[in-house]
C-alpha cells in the first residue's frame, strides 16, 4: 500500500517527540527535548513557531484550566507561555522525576512514566505515575527500563504503555474511578531484529500505532497485538505519532537528528545513514484517530 507521507517542518530536531493535536488552535505541538524547544506547526498559516524554550520538555498535554502541562527533566508543570509555568510536582518519597510521555485521562489525571537514563544507559529503573488535579500522586507501575508510549483503548478500560528497552508495549487493565491499574501483560514484544517501540496513539477502531526508534517505520497493531500494517518513513530514528487534523485522519510523526548509538539497535544498523532524522511528518490515512484528554491541573 502507498501512502502519501510529506514532511511538514523541516525543524532538524534533535530528539522530536510528544506530538499533540491542539484542535481548538488547530495546530500540532511537539517537542525537541534535547534542544529544550517546543514547537507549533499552524494549519492556518503552514507557519512553524517556537512557542518554549529553556524549559526541557518531553511530554505534552492539553490542560482544562488554560495553556498546556509540560513534562521533562524538572518534573510536571502548567505552562502558560514563555517562562511562565507552575511546577506540580518534581519529586516523590525523595526521587528527583525525570518525566518522559505522559497522558492525560478522562478525569483530569495524568499518568507520566519517569526513566533515569545516562551515558552507559539505564541508571535505575522508572515507575509510572498517576498525578491527580490536587498535585498528590501515587505510583501505580514499576521496574520499567525505558518509558515511553502511552494511549487509552476507544472505551478507557485499557492503558497502554510502552517500555522501549525491554521492546515491550504493555496492557494493563483500568479502574476508570481511582485510576489505578492491575493484570498487566504484554501486549507486543517487540523482535530484536526490528527498531525499539517508542510512542504511541490508539485510533477509534482501538488499534495501536508504534513508532519504531531504529526502526524507520511505524506499526499499526490490532487489539489482539498482531501487526495490521507497517508505514515506511523517510527516516530511521522514528520517535513518536499522533492523529491530528480537522478529522484526525492525518497521522504526524516526528523524528530524531541526533544519531543515539547504543547496543539496541538491530543486527546491521547503520549509525552514520544520511537519513537518521529530524523533520517533522504528516502521512494522510482513511483512518480516524481519537482525541485525547485534556489534564485538569
Amino acid at each position: 500500500m502507498a501512502y502519501h507521507i510529506e514532511q511538514v517542518a523541516n525543524t532538524n530536531d534533535k530528539c522530536g517527540e510528544a506530538p499533540t493535536w491542539d484542535a481548538a488552535n488547530n495546530r500540532v505541538l511537539w517537542v525537541d527535548n534535547e534542544s529544550s524547544f517546543v514547537h507549533a506547526l499552524s494549519l492556518d498559516t503552514g507557519q512553524v513557531t517556537r512557542i518554549s524554550t529553556g524549559l526541557m520538555v518531553s511530554g505534552v498535554a492539553l490542560n482544562t484550566k488554560g495553556g498546556y502541562v509540560f513534562a521533562g527533566a524538572t518534573g510536571l508543570h502548567v505552562w502558560r507561555g514563555q517562562d511562565d509555568y507552575r511546577t506540580v510536582i518534581s519529586e516523590f518519597a525523595g526521587e528527583s522525576l525525570y518525566f518522559n510521555d505522559i497522558l492525560a485521562d478522562p478525569s483530569g489525571r495524568v499518568y507520566a512514566g519517569t526513566l533515569y537514563w545516562g551515558g552507559n544507559g539505564m541508571e535505575k529503573f522508572g515507575k509510572l505515575y498517576l498525578v491527580k488535579p490536587d498535585g498528590s500522586a501515587e505510583i501505580v507501575d514499576e521496574g520499567i527500563e525505558l518509558s515511553n508510549g502511552l494511549g487509552f483503548s476507544p472505551d478507557n478500560r485499557t492503558l497502554y504503555y510502552t517500555d522501549s528497552f525491554a521492546r515491550r508495549i504493555y496492557a494493563y487493565d483500568v479502574d476508570t474511578a481511582s485510576g489505578r491499574l492491575s493484570n498487566r501483560r504484554v501486549f507486543v514484544q517487540v523482535p530484536s531484529d526490528e527498531g525499539l517501540p517508542d510512542g504511541l496513539t490508539v485510533d477509534a477502531e482501538g488499534f495501536v500505532w508504534s513508532a519504531q526508534w531504529y526502526g524507520g517505520q511505524v506499526v499499526r497493531y490490532d487489539p489482539q497485538g498482531k501487526v495490521e500494517r507497517r508505514i515506511a518513513m523517510p527516516m530511521m530514528q522514528v520517535s513518536s505519532c499522533l492523529f491530528g487534523g480537522p478529522n484526525l485522519t492525518d497521522l504526524y510523526v516526528t523524528t530524531a537528528a541526533n544519531s543515539w548509538e547504543g547496543p539496541y539497535a538491530p543486527p546491521g544498523y547503520n549509525f552514520k545513514a544520511a537519513n537518521i532524522g529530524g523533520p517533522l511528518y504528516r502521512v494522510r490515512l482513511d483512518i480516524q484517530g481519537k482525541p485525547d484528554y485534556a489534564a485538569d491541573l
